[in-house]
């Protein structure tokens, strides 16, 4: 459990997070990203600055990011399932698949790209995922750091 690698499931999800985090980071102005990095504003406010509301999704077509899409819609369900039956494995094993799919479309698809389009989708993809996985955590009571 206290491995730092891949190998330990909590370890590969909070992985996902905080990758996630460093993307908003890239993504964001400048002094934006070094007002979160110290600190002084939350990534749900770095993501609302990098991220604007309402912005198009229809350039997400890849099948990763599709993928992603899919699992994230799960979740509400999951989560009342879970809690009817008593099972919190439910949410690890969840988290897990989700942080897998979010690997995988990282590897697959540039999210800081020069089409400006596919970029801001991109980066609402991975700010939705952000969320999911940051809620997930905390429903484990486990930590979502934003840098490791």
């Amino acid at each position: 459990a206290k491995k730092k690698d891949a190998s330990n499931p909590v370890y590969y999800v909070q992985y996902a997070h905080a990758r996630i985090c460093s993307i908003l980071r890239k993504a964001a102005d400048p002094a934006d990203a070094a007002a979160a990095e110290a600190g002084d504003i939350t990534m749900a406010e770095l993501a609302a600055k990098v991220v604007p509301e309402n912005c198009d999704l229809s350039p997400l077509t890849h099948v990763s990011e599709l993928a992603l899409m899919r699992k994230m819609g799960d979740f509400g369900n999951l989560i009342a399932l879970a809690a009817r039956d008593r099972a919190p494995f439910r949410l690890t094993h969840y988290a897990q698949d989700l942080a897998a799919l979010f690997h995988q479309f990282y590897t697959n698809c540039h999210v800081l790209t020069e089409d400006a389009d596919v970029q801001t989708a991109r980066l609402a993809l991975c700010d939705a995922t952000r969320i999911v996985l940051a809620l997930s955590l905390n429903l484990l009571g486990v930590s979502a750091p934003v840098k490791m």
